[in-house]
């Protein structure tokens, strides 16, 4: 009987170890909050920026401080921030003649994405902007075989950030939407960014200091194309009146006001 009771007894505690090294290992693993939202503050600016001559002249400041081959801490953040400048060098300058950074964008960001001392907290940006500079670098690729390999690598990290981050930061849903509304209907991912769309509304709504104002505007008006182009006007035009209502004195508040005046009767 004294047997059978301690056999009924150590299990038991067997099971409460457990329970407490994965209580340990969860807060070991626990991705900081506060320190993922001061990186979005922090990378907010450069995220924001689509003058190419800004961007140029800041990416060559940062790429002359920086050792790539052998990244310290200290490195880790201006390294995700020179990712960030050469991936937007390539989305808004490759149709002026700034062409390559999407390349160089991978190359800044695979270095610091795979590093193993990347503080968890900034993979969900630095992922997601390494996924979006390969579509980048798809699109500027000449050969066929090319542009589609480097597309659905981009997809796969992007996808894996959103899986994997995307209650943690805005980000990753943001970036993943943005491309996959922009690609050809060949890759099937407008429903998939549509609803990436929807996913940071409804956390706007929740959560409106979170997400800045004139990301969302973009948001309402990319949901606002999408419900056009489904022949949802009324849904439409909701989502461009949130859009000027965001940006009044702006590029995308204009150009919903735009709409507007022509749909909304």
């Amino acid at each position: 009987m004294r047997n059978m009771g301690r056999a009924k007894f150590f299990p038991g505690k067997t099971v409460l170890l457990i329970i407490c090294l994965m209580v340990l290992a969860a807060k070991a693993f626990a991705v900081d909050q506060f320190k993922i939202k001061e990186y979005e503050q922090l990378l907010l600016a450069d995220a924001g920026c689509d003058d190419p001559e800004t961007l140029l002249t800041e990416s060559e400041k940062l790429a002359a401080a920086l050792s790539l081959e052998n990244l310290t801490a200290e490195e880790f953040l201006p390294a995700v921030r020179l990712g960030i400048l050469y991936h937007n060098l390539s989305l808004h300058g490759a149709g002026q003649g700034y062409r390559g950074y999407a390349g160089k964008a991978v190359t800044v960001l695979t270095r610091v994405y795979h590093h193993p001392d990347l503080p968890e907290e900034l993979r969900p940006i630095s992922g997601s902007y390494l996924g979006s500079s390969l579509a980048l670098a798809g699109d500027e690729a000449i050969n066929p075989a090319k542009k589609i390999k480097h597309v659905k690598d981009g997809l796969k990290y992007l996808d894996a950030t959103v899986k994997n981050y995307g209650r943690d930061s805005y980000f990753p849903l943001l970036l993943r939407a943005n491309v996959g509304i922009a690609l050809p209907s060949f890759f099937r991912r407008e429903k998939a960014a549509v609803q990436d769309y929807l996913t940071l509304a409804g956390w706007y709504n929740r959560e409106p200091e979170r997400i800045p104002a004139g990301i969302m505007a973009s948001v309402f008006l990319h949901l606002g194309a999408y419900y056009k182009r489904e022949k949802k006007l009324d849904e439409a035009i909701t989502y461009w009146r949130k859009a000027r209502q965001l940006d009044p004195e702006g590029e995308v508040g204009a150009r919903a006001g735009e709409l507007l005046e022509l749909f909304e009767g």
